[in-house]
């Protein structure tokens, strides 16, 4: 049994399945980001690509990682033969996700004191504050509408 699958198989979270879910779900978004910035890092780097062109692409194999690995593992819905419409739904909700992710960070960074707590690292405090309120919208979203109101257990 890997590291992974003994975190969710630790007592707690089997009294509180949702709580497992909801721990997956942040693993795949761990590795979705993983895919996002290592994506990006090697067409920006080592291809020299437009930095806009790379995140397009780099966000987008990041999406597709993300509905394989949900629809799999966190929600176990692999053979619900409803992949082209869960797709699209996740595909939805990911792109309102980083919409609703760009519009927090704006708000953190020009109108709270975030500059002045975190200098030039502003930023990188906003990420964090939008992806802590946007993974909510995510998690919702795709659990009760993407892959339905059960996980199929």
């Amino acid at each position: 049994m890997n590291i992974i699958e003994r975190v969710i198989h630790y007592p707690p979270f089997q009294k509180y399945p949702a709580l497992a879910e909801f721990v997956k779900f942040g693993i795949v978004g761990v590795s979705g980001t993983i895919v996002d910035f290592g994506i990006y890092a090697i067409f920006t780097r080592v291809f020299g690509v437009y930095y806009i062109a790379a995140r397009a692409v780099s966000v987008f194999a990041a999406i597709i990682n993300n509905f394989l690995l949900n629809k799999h593992w966190t929600f176990n819905r692999g053979n619900s033969g409803r992949t082209a419409q869960e797709s699209w739904k996740f595909f939805l909700v990911s792109i309102i996700g980083y919409a609703m992710n760009l519009g927090i960070m704006y708000i953190v960074k020009e109108y709270t004191p975030a500059e002045r707590i975190f200098g030039e690292n502003e930023d990188f405090f906003a990420i964090v504050v939008a992806i802590g309120i946007v993974l909510f919208f995510n998690y919702f979203g795709n659990k009760y509408w993407t892959f339905g109101n059960s996980s199929g257990k």
